[in-house]
Order: structure tokens, then sequence, then C-alpha cells
């Protein structure tokens, strides 16, 4: 369980969004792939996860990507894979919270009876440090048999933009939005809280992560490590 929660924080704040031009963007295009790079508190390599465009559609007023994922762990070797929908609705992007837990933990509920239930959550569109970002919120139950092994609500509060800095990583440097929220877990054994702070690359998403525990210690963190696109 707490391999779960600790992967489960840290991907919800990773996961790639885009920005207010649906069709745009130089990177929002079929085949565009992408890698993200997962560490731990010291600094140590846990895994990557990689990103391909499969599909893009457009119609008048709404846009919708698909955009497949592959889990690999430290030593390269493959563990899971998925697919995910971004969707860019009247100039917003949104994505579905129960769209944003990890490859590994959907595999390790496969043998259960899991129902998710969560609201949507928004990244900026532009460059604008005004920009209002909205809470989310998700809810995961699990039970096997009929017997409840997991009843957890994540909420996702509390977030703003901190200002505009220039990131740079092993796919490049880039000019970010700098990004604070914060999160609490609950079930009916405890409540704990976290906080991460991101830097979003409008027109693409978050190209650097740092999650944080309930004393502002360094749980975790992640990357864009590659970039390749036409």
């Amino acid at each position: 369980m707490k391999n779960f929660i600790t992967t489960l924080f840290l991907s919800l704040f990773t996961t790639v969004l885009f920005s207010q031009e649906c069709m745009n963007s130089e990177y929002l295009k079929k085949g565009t792939q992408w890698e993200i790079t997962s560490f731990d508190k010291k600094g140590k390599n846990t895994g990557f996860t990689k990103h391909e465009i499969l599909n893009a559609s457009h119609s008048s007023n709404k846009s919708l990507w698909e955009i497949k994922t592959q889990l690999y762990d430290e030593k390269d070797e493959f563990i899971h894979d998925g697919t995910i929908e971004v969707i860019c609705e009247n100039g917003i992007y949104k994505i579905d919270m129960s769209q944003m837990i990890p490859a590994e933990t959907m595999k390790s509920l496969e043998s259960m009876e899991v129902e998710m239930d969560g609201t949507s959550i928004n990244y900026p569109t532009e460059k604008d440090v005004n920009t209002q970002l909205e809470d989310a919120t998700i809810t995961i139950s699990a039970s096997t048999s009929g017997i409840s092994i997991m009843n957890m609500k994540i909420t996702t509060f509390d977030r703003k933009i901190e200002g505009i800095e220039t990131v740079k990583t092993d796919a490049g440097n880039f000019e970010c939005l700098k990004i604070t929220e914060k999160a609490k877990m609950e079930n009916s054994m405890m409540s704990r809280e976290s906080s991460t702070i991101s830097w979003f690359l409008t027109g693409f998403g978050v190209v650097k992560s740092e999650s944080y525990n309930h004393k502002d210690k360094l749980t975790g963190s992640s990357e864009l490590s590659a970039l390749s696109y036409k």
C-alpha cells in the first residue's frame, strides 16, 4: 500500500496536458514521442514512462488525442502499458482524474473489482501567471468477492501559478510556468497531505515535477528526458 500511495501521488501530477492552441502546437501531432524519468527522494532513477500520440482528431470546437503509455523499471524492463485521452474543448484543456492513475497501479488492481469517480483537472492554456486553476477530486474503491479492500479519496487543491522559470532537462531548455499545488488523501484509517511543484510548458505539459510530504520533505521527482517530434 505504501508503494501504491507514493506512485499515485507522483503520477497524478506528471501527466501531460496541452495549451489553448488546440491544433497549432508543434508537439501535438500524431507520432510525437517523449519519455518521463522518475527519481526517488535521493535522486536515484526508479524507472521511466514512454509516451506516444497515436491519434489526433479535431472538430469545430473540440480536439482529442489518444496517447499510448509504456512503463519501464530502473533496469529498462517493460512493466505495463495503457492509453489515455486528452481533450481540448472550447479552448480549455481538461483530463478526467480517473485517467491519471499510473499504469503500474492499474496492473496491481487487475484482479479486483474497481470503481473510480473523478472530476476533471485543468491546466494553464497560455503563459499567463493570472490563470485560475481549479481543484479536482477522485475516489477509488476496490473490492474482491464483495469484500472492500480499498476506499480512497484524493483532492488536489490550492493550485497556484507562482511565475515563469527556465528549466533545463536532458530533452532541452524550456520556459515554463511554475505551478504549486497540494493534495489530500483520505480513507477510513488516515488522512495525509502532500504538495507538488511542477514546471509546465504551455503547448506541451509538465517537463519537471517535485513531490513533497506533509513535512515539506522531498519524496520523489520526475523529468522530461527525451522528446521527438516532426
